[in-house]
């Protein structure tokens, strides 16, 4: 198999087609394109998502604290404490590990999170550190949000831009590639960018349809998943998906392309006023930018900025893993 997520057919067929036990006090059941399981706490919701840092050799620690939170802020909730598993190879050093642990407490506390507990584990089953975490969340109960709620008419924003996390990833690994150099400064700039916690709130209380946390597959995998999860379509305008200069410069020179780029720190928001929500996140000093429209139908459609029409009809994989196979085989 290949080096990524499972497609959303995958997933469906091994995984979630075995899933048969549901709980009524469980309002939002695992499901394709959905961030989060969502619990009924009464006057509340707990919120529960778990994911891996697998693609990244420095910084592992800070990515994996907001990719979790992330996923609690798409659904609208409050991060209140994340559990971490670390797998870690034979050769791990000490300090090592320590690292991970302080940037993993630095990030959290500064999302006002606690570190709840979790499982640390040398093994021979892993070559690289494995961080997996799971974040737990809370929301009130009429005001949480699903990537279901997405309507014909409605508008589609990104939060500051794409290819934020891959960015960060690309040049701390693999700047040494790279013609020209990237400083620790534009390296800091996008790692400050990775949480969406923020907006993803904002936009929770005011009122929007859908939200999901751009990962892997980037814009084009976020909206496709929103799509099939939603049963609508949509137009997005290539022209108007924000990319940095830094990811562009990266993105040349590697053959990647940033709409397919894994993208944490830039949240796919779905509202009726596209605008407005805009103006309001500007108010907190979250650019926000419109890049299409909810329409009829069952899938994506990208519109290049050659004018060309490209249906998103299958599993998108990311460029970031297409660009690590790439290195494999240099390395063979």
């Amino acid at each position: 198999m290949k080096v990524g997520k499972l497609s959303g057919e995958m997933l469906e067929r091994m995984v979630l087609s075995t899933i048969q036990f549901l709980r009524k006090d469980v309002l939002v059941h695992a499901g394709l394109g959905e961030d989060c399981a969502v619990i009924d706490f009464g006057d509340e919701v707990c919120l529960v998502t778990s994911d891996p840092i697998t693609g990244a050799a420095e910084g592992v620690g800070e990515l994996a604290v907001h990719v979790a939170c992330n996923d609690i802020a798409a659904n609208g909730g409050t991060p209140v404490g994340v559990q971490v598993v670390l797998l870690l190879p034979e050769h791990t050093k000490e300090e090592h590990i320590h690292q991970i642990m302080e940037d993993i407490q630095t990030t959290a506390a500064s999302l006002d999170v606690e570190v709840l507990g979790g499982h640390t584990e040398i093994t021979s089953r892993v070559g690289d550190p494995v961080v997996s975490i799971t974040a737990i969340g809370r929301a009130p109960k009429d005001r949480y949000v699903t990537s279901k709620g997405a309507r014909p008419g409605d508008d589609i924003i990104i939060t500051k831009g794409l290819g934020i996390e891959a960015t960060a990833i690309l040049a701390r690994d693999f700047g040494h590639m790279l013609p020209f150099s990237v400083t620790d400064e534009q390296i800091l700039t996008m790692t400050k960018q990775l949480s969406v916690v923020p907006e993803g709130l904002l936009a929770a209380e005011h009122g929007v349809h859908a939200m999901h946390d751009i990962t892997e597959g980037g814009l084009l995998g976020a909206i496709r998943e929103v799509c099939q999860t939603a049963q609508v379509g949509a137009e997005i305008r290539e022209v108007d998906a924000a990319v940095s200069e830094l990811t562009k410069s990266i993105c040349a020179h590697f053959g990647l392309d940033p709409l397919s780029l894994l993208s944490s720190g830039s949240m796919l928001i779905v509202a009726p006023r596209g605008q407005e929500l805009i103006d309001k996140l500007s108010e907190i000093d979250v650019p926000a930018f419109l890049v299409g429209k909810i329409v009829e139908g069952r899938h994506p459609v990208l519109i290049r900025e050659t004018g060309e029409r490209q249906s998103i009809t299958e599993h998108v994989e990311d460029e970031l893993w297409k660009f690590f196979r790439r290195i494999d085989r240099m390395v063979e």
